[in-house]
């Protein structure tokens, strides 16, 4: 990075610390944070960020570190830019004027003393920093924090939690669920138990916080009974249930007529899914064989739809699109923590006649993922993290689908699951 660039990483770094952590006042990020700041990204921009790629983000933003152009983009996200450009243009009067290299040069030329006896203070207020911040914050281990669900299946779904943050020092305590990092419910120090309703089947992630601080994390398994379809609005507003969809002569589908007598309000319509969120016999989200036929109907006249297979693990999503020739652009596509879009990366294979029958097959093997549309191999995504187990099955699309089979299978060619929708169901 030039010196403008670094000069700007510094300058979003601050930005970030002031709007996460206290207004800037928190100088040494924890794991915790970090951790935090990941989700935040990912929720925010859909690109995945490691530990260590942060952390040393962090570490260095005022050397010669040359950030990858996704950490850029996920970065600025925070703080509600679109990418690294738009932070750029933005914020271009963050220049180096020329005293103040010179002031650097001077300040990095000259030899720091510092006497014995205040370097002897500043060790033992480090040190009682330190023993007072794990004093205020216990290990994860050690902290109540549980849930039971009132239904087993179906949404909505109320869960309860159970907490314990007595041993634990703070101005402020929260319960934090994945879907939007922006909420957070506030909850009483001195009080056991909080409930919320979950109104979207998934693999959901909640966490105990307090002030900033992450201080534990529990996963919600909100599963469906059997198949379910709902049209979603934005991010965070409950969807609708569509009660009449078909699910037992071939074809999974939903008619137009029952999703607008459901209720829909057509102008804030986002999209509809067919969610299948249960337990797989322990399918390894690295090592498996999605295979599906679907097809998209037309709904509101959308000049440029697309369908998708979405496979849920116990980390987060997988999903592969389908969409018009010419509308590829509009694309995005996540397999592992590898998220790529359209407007910066080749998906024209993407783009076919998705109103008609589209053979789909997303193999992963040691975390390589395949992609093969009627039979024909398009792309591959190679990933790194882990994502364990796989959890749920979903359909989206922004306009009415139908589909005709989807079997999951292990790298054997085990089947797992499969359903062609009759009325029989084999798993």
């Amino acid at each position: 990075m030039n010196e403008s660039d670094k000069l700007l990483l510094q300058h979003c770094i601050s930005l970030i610390e002031e709007k996460y952590f206290s207004n800037g006042s928190k100088t040494q990020l924890k794991q915790r944070d970090f951790e935090y700041l990941l989700d935040l990204i990912e929720e925010y921009s859909g690109i995945k960020l490691s530990i260590s790629t942060i952390k040393r983000v962090w570490k260095n933003k005022d050397s010669d570190l040359n950030p990858h152009p996704s950490t850029l983009d996920g970065l600025v996200s925070l703080l509600d830019y679109k990418d690294w450009m738009n932070f750029k243009l933005e914020n271009n009067s963050i220049k180096i004027s020329p005293e103040r290299k010179e002031n650097r040069k001077k300040v990095l030329g000259k030899k720091i003393f510092i006497p014995i006896g205040l370097m002897a203070i500043i060790l033992i207020s480090t040190w009682l920093f330190i023993e007072a911040g794990t004093a205020e914050f216990p290990d994860s281990d050690e902290i109540l924090f549980t849930s039971t669900k009132t239904v087993s299946k179906g949404v909505p779904s109320t869960v309860i939690f159970n907490y314990d943050v007595s041993e634990v020092k703070a101005d402020s305590f929260f319960i934090q669920q994945d879907w939007n990092p922006n909420h957070k419910d506030r909850i009483n120090p001195e009080g056991e138990f909080f409930s919320s309703i979950y109104f979207v089947p998934g693999y959901h992630k909640t966490k105990l916080v307090a002030n900033e601080t992450f201080l534990k994390t529990i996963p919600i398994h909100i599963q469906t009974d059997g198949w379910m379809s709902a049209a979603f609005y934005d991010y965070d507003d409950p969807p609708v249930y569509i009660t009449d969809h078909k699910n037992g002569d071939g074809i999974l589908t939903a008619e137009k007529s029952d999703v607008l007598n459901s209720g829909l309000d057509v102008e804030r319509f986002n999209e509809l899914r067919f969610i299948n969120i249960r337990e797989y016999s322990g399918v390894d989200g690295h090592n498996f064989i999605a295979e599906t036929r679907f097809r998209y109907r037309d709904f509101l006249n959308e000049l440029c739809p697309n369908i998708q297979l979405t496979i849920h693990t116990e980390v987060h999503i997988y999903y592969v699109p389908l969409t018009l020739k010419g509308c590829e652009s509009n694309l995005s596509i996540k397999i592992g923590e590898v998220y790529q879009e359209g407007r910066d990366h080749d998906l024209s294979t993407f783009g076919t006649d998705i109103y008609n029958w589209q053979e789909l097959k997303l193999k992963v093997e040691n975390k390589a993922g395949t992609v093969f549309l009627n039979n024909e191999e398009i792309y591959e995504i190679t990933f790194k993290e882990d994502f364990g187990d796989i959890k749920g099955l979903d359909f989206r699309s922004q306009g009415l689908s139908e589909i005709d089979y989807i079997i999951l299978r292990d790298l054997e060619g085990k089947i797992i699951y499969q359903d062609e929708f009759k009325e029989e169901v084999s798993n």
